[in-house]
């Protein structure tokens, strides 16, 4: 009995061991930096979460953060129809990624180029 009880406990450990491996090995919305200066939720569901943003020119760190369980892409397009470099994935519900663009004002677009995901763009204003 007392090697079962044992057993059991070490199992426990182990699997609470694993478990906050797994979450701080991920990127989550609650540990986004407080130097992002735009914020681009995809989903739930098929879509951003506004369908458009507005932000000073210059240095801006972008988070693209995944509010839905497939996984998606941002993609920013200028006002000549050029893909900026750098586009953006979250493959998990929670996850995350920056990246940080010198943006010019003017209009910008973005979106989601996974196929099946056209409706997902929105106009970024830069001022």
């Amino acid at each position: 009995m007392k090697t079962s009880r044992n057993l059991q406990t070490a199992l426990l450990a182990a699997a609470v061991v694993a478990t906050s491996a797994c979450g701080s090995a991920s990127n989550s919305a609650a540990t986004l930096p407080a130097d992002v200066g735009l914020e681009v939720d995809a989903g739930p569901g098929i879509r951003f979460d506004a369908t458009g943003y507005t932000v000073n020119a210059g240095k801006v760190k972008v988070a693209y953060v995944n509010r839905d369980s497939q996984r998606h892409t941002l993609v920013i397009i200028d006002a000549n129809k050029v893909q900026l470099p750098g586009e953006l994935e979250v493959a998990t519900s929670g996850a995350f990624e920056l990246k940080e663009y010198d943006l010019q004002p003017g209009t910008y677009t973005l979106f989601c180029n996974v196929p099946g995901h056209q409706n997902m763009k929105a106009t970024l204003t830069v001022k």
